[in-house]
């Protein structure tokens, strides 16, 4: 019974994410609600949710890459040249606003591009500081905030007072303590979730609004405390990479087909969104500026930080009890690209086995995969 629970409950996280753009549209339509999409990381949501909006993740769909080469280089990340190419395509036209942060070149293109190809959409460029410790940061970031806010305001014809925001951090903040107890929950007992169950439900938390989550979360997690650990047969890993968009569920089936047991990540559709909460005392705008530059969640877009990127996959790994890890690389990601041969350092110095696939937005040979991922849980065992 309580299978068939969790299954109900998993197929309406799934209607969310199966068509995102189809599903907010019609959202707009039945609550007559403007919508604001902003680009993956480093944004606080909380800003438009507090306008009366509804703040959603841009998310990278499957649809073939046509139009949008006419507009972007071929040698940029999948995901934006996807949004690109949807966006000039009209299907982001219901989108009333666009909020793109400043984490890398490529986002600073699709932002001018998007300006560019959808005049009637509001586009917004933050440029938050991506070093935390230089000098006035907390000031500079303040006052990007406050900027940004004023343009919500525009935009909603509402002001956003520190009351509506205070409540939007205290919404934010539950769903985030709940995505933690589920993934805390699965981490103990693998077997009751999939991996790419797991990425459902993170992700149609980026989409839909959040008290619906949270609602839903809520019954899922009355379901699944209930339930008597399982057995684990295979080898438990660790998944690292993938800062903007949610890996496809072919690569994360194959992984856990060949016999792997997905038990944590620092994925930004796995924990980096949900680590960390947002204050609830003081000023609403600081408690926000104090999150984003929170510095215990390192990630290659962030300079100053107390702990570097792969030393702190090195002790999530082994906080974890995981035998391997598996660095999920986008094609073309310049921060990840960078990165990536200190973690692979680092990741051999402290003894961990690991194994790097690079992922694309347009398909790639799984067959391939395939191989070098048995081969790699065959050195495991």
């Amino acid at each position: 019974m309580q299978r068939s629970k969790i299954s109900a409950i998993m197929e309406k996280f799934r209607a969310v994410v199966d068509k995102p753009y189809e599903k907010l549209k019609q959202w707009k339509e039945t609550n007559k609600k403007k919508i604001v999409g902003c680009s993956p990381m480093h944004f606080p949501e909380e800003l438009i949710h507090a306008s009366g909006m509804l703040p959603v993740v841009l998310q990278e769909t499957d649809e073939t890459i046509t139009t949008g080469f006419s507009c972007i280089y071929p040698f940029f990340c999948g995901i934006t040249r996807n949004l690109v190419d949807i966006g000039v395509k009209g299907q982001l036209s219901f989108l009333d606003g666009l909020i793109y942060a400043d984490i890398c070149v490529q986002n600073r293109t699709a932002a001018s591009i998007l300006r560019q190809n959808l005049p009637a959409i509001h586009v917004e460029f933050a440029q938050l500081p991506s070093s935390v410790t230089r000098k006035g940061v907390m000031e500079n970031t303040v006052r990007e905030l406050d900027r940004i806010k004023a343009s919500l305001e525009k935009l909603a014809g509402r002001k956003i007072d520190d009351k509506s925001l205070k409540q939007s951090i205290v919404v934010y903040n539950k769903n985030r303590s709940l995505l933690r107890r589920l993934h805390d929950l699965r981490k103990g007992n693998p077997k009751l979730l999939p991996y790419r169950d797991m990425q459902v439900i993170v992700q149609s938390s980026m989409l839909m609004p959040k008290e619906e989550h949270t609602q839903l979360l809520e019954k899922l997690l009355a379901e699944m405390e209930g339930m008597k650990p399982t057995s684990v047969k295979g080898s438990r890993l660790f998944l690292s990479g993938h800062l903007c968009q949610i890996p496809k569920a072919d690569i994360l089936d194959l992984i856990e087909g060949v016999g792997g047991i997905i038990v944590d990540d620092d994925l930004y559709t796995g924990y980096r969104y949900y680590a960390i909460d947002a204050e609830l005392n003081g000023s609403p705008i600081e408690a926000l500026a104090k999150r984003h530059l929170e510095k215990s969640l390192p990630a290659p877009t962030r300079t100053g930080l107390p702990i570097r990127w792969e030393k702190y996959i090195v002790d999530r790994v082994k906080a974890s009890k995981a035998q391997g890890a598996v660095v999920l690389l986008v094609k073309f990601c310049e921060p990840h690209l960078f990165y990536y041969p200190f973690i692979k350092d680092a990741l051999a110095e402290a003894g961990i086995p690991h194994i790097m696939v690079e992922t694309e937005h347009e398909v790639v040979s799984l067959e391939g995969i395939r191989t070098r991922l048995q081969a790699f849980m065959e050195m495991l065992r």
